[in-house]
């Protein structure tokens, strides 16, 4: 089984500020939290250029970059990459608070979007990771995250 995700974590009211005027739309978490899942027209409408990602992300460019700082001056947010299959690959994550990346280093190999998650708030329950605590294994692919996802009424 593959586990292929792109998005943001973000509270309820960012994720809303985030989707406002946008094609994005944004899937219930736990804790008033909400994943943005990205797909490709997604990245494309951000204005992602497919040769600047960096290091240990297949997707986090400068554009994107940008965006993400925009975004987390209404409250902190996490963006993700995972890209796994028969249990090998990667993972990836930055966290983004008052409008700026919380850290200097972008954040990758195992137990990186942990990592992110607690920089911005997140408390697991007990005997589960900040990761399952917040749902995000329940959909393996961005494409089955984009069809729960929803827009918030006006």
């Amino acid at each position: 089984m593959g586990h292929i995700v792109t998005g943001i974590i973000a509270g309820t009211e960012v994720a809303r500020h985030m989707i406002e005027g946008r094609s994005f739309a944004a899937a219930d978490l736990t804790d008033g939290f909400q994943l943005v899942p990205l797909d490709d027209d997604d990245l494309d409408a951000i204005g992602f250029p497919f040769t600047e990602a960096a290091d240990g992300f297949t997707h986090f460019s400068p554009n994107l970059s940008r965006f993400l700082c925009e975004q987390s001056s209404h409250g902190p947010l996490v963006y993700l990459e995972t890209e796994y299959f028969g249990g090998m690959g990667t993972q990836a994550a930055v966290a983004f608070i008052d409008g700026s990346p919380m850290d200097s280093t972008l954040l990758t190999g195992d137990d990186a979007i942990n990592r992110a998650l607690k920089a911005i708030g997140v408390i697991a329950a007990s005997g589960v990771d900040e990761f399952d605590h917040l749902g995000l294994s329940r959909h393996r692919y961005t494409s089955v995250w984009k069809e729960v996802a929803h827009n918030f009424p006006a």
